[in-house]
């Protein structure tokens, strides 16, 4: 499950939900950690553990140990790795365009463009 608003994708883990920022700083621990958006990208696309615990700890700004590393896998096994994939694709898609408009502004430009058109 996700959501997406304002600078943030919330993924939610068990009972557990992990805010992921759209920051600069997500951004070059991702790039650091797989050499790029787009490799990131292709690696949780892979439905790989390891991705998925990579670009979770680096949008929430997490600095993990290696127990806690072991404890984060757990949960997103026992969650289903398939279940957690989707909004991390999502998140990393939403990092290409961080600045991109809200679904609402989306839907204000529609309104006004359709008010346009009938004068």
């Amino acid at each position: 499950m996700s959501k997406t608003d304002h600078g943030a994708t919330d993924v939610t883990i068990g009972s557990e939900v992990y805010s992921l920022a759209f920051t600069l700083k997500a951004v070059k621990n991702i790039e650091r950690r797989f050499g790029g958006i787009s490799p990131a990208l292709q690696e949780v696309q892979k439905l790989s553990l390891g991705a998925a615990v990579a670009v979770i700890a680096a949008g929430a700004g997490l600095t993990l140990k290696p127990k806690e590393v072991e404890a984060l896998e757990e949960e997103i096994y026992q969650a289903g790795i398939g279940e957690v994939t989707p909004p991390l694709i999502q998140y990393l898609l939403a990092l290409l365009n961080p600045a991109a408009k809200t679904e609402e502004e989306l839907a204000k430009d529609a309104e006004e463009g359709a008010s346009k058109g009938k004068k």
